[in-house]
């Protein structure tokens, strides 16, 4: 697993390709494959997140309040409400990382997704033509959008300094949400946003590669495979390394 991800790496990444392909991991049981049967994956509400201080942090004030003479934890709280109505959903860079798949893939027991984006940074979209039709409901591009996480220095919390009067629409709802303690920084997180709330919602992007856990027994990747075979991605099993305290991977052959 490459270490060297630090703050600004999606958008690096952005500006040197075209596609960016991020992972997403699973335990084996209902609440996973079910929106996968479904074509889609579970969006979670901010409020059911496994950290209380995500999408919930304080907010500084500052010099600011007194510049504009404004009621900042009003105008927090506003925003707080704001991005509590949306739904994510959270990948990491790395399908790789040890830590993700005892945490997140029980124990190695799971399974890890891989989907390919768009250039996150240059979206050439037609906002008005829906990219896809779901349960009878149409989705847009633009109603989604993926943010990198910042994890704090100190964990400290972040102040209003940064923030002009005239930046605050914009720049405060991105600091609410990728704003994390310095714990959260191995899983280099990035999250993907859909303005319409939580549930299960299409993903806009493409699934090419999927991990079977090393401890995923025959029966369970049979299953997985009869339901994202119609996608047409790459399927791995992965292993000890043989010469390095790592994980590797093989083509599965179906």
């Amino acid at each position: 697993m490459n270490t060297d991800f630090k703050r600004g790496w999606l958008s690096r990444t952005a500006k040197e390709t075209d596609k960016i392909t991020l992972y997403r991991f699973f335990s084996y049981n209902s609440n996973s494959l079910g929106p996968l049967i479904c074509g889609g994956l579970y969006f979670s509400s901010p409020k059911d997140f496994n950290d209380p201080f995500d999408c919930n942090l304080r907010m500084m004030p500052t010099a600011i309040e007194k510049q504009y003479g404004i009621n900042w934890d009003s105008v927090v709280n506003e925003f707080k409400a704001n991005v509590h109505k949306m739904g994510f959903v959270c990948f990491s860079p790395h399908w790789d990382n040890t830590l993700m798949w005892a945490h997140y893939a029980d124990k190695f027991n799971g399974f890890c997704l891989g989907f390919e984006f768009d250039n996150p940074l240059c979206r050439n979209v037609d906002i008005e033509k829906a990219f896809t039709t779901f349960r009878g409901r149409a989705y847009y591009t633009l109603d989604f959008w993926l943010h990198e996480m910042i994890y704090a220095n100190k964990d400290e919390y972040p102040t209003g300094t940064s923030f002009g009067f005239d930046e605050i629409e914009e720049e405060m709802p991105e600091a609410i949400i990728r704003y994390k303690a310095s714990d959260w920084q191995y899983e280099h997180e990035c999250r993907l946003s859909f303005r319409g709330g939580n549930g299960i919602h299409p993903i806009p992007g493409n699934l090419k590669e999927v991990y079977f856990g090393l401890r995923m027994d025959d029966e369970k990747k049979r299953v997985l495979i009869s339901i994202l075979e119609k996608y047409n991605p790459m399927f791995y099993n992965t292993n000890k390394s043989k010469t390095h305290i790592k994980i590797d991977r093989t083509l599965y052959k179906i």
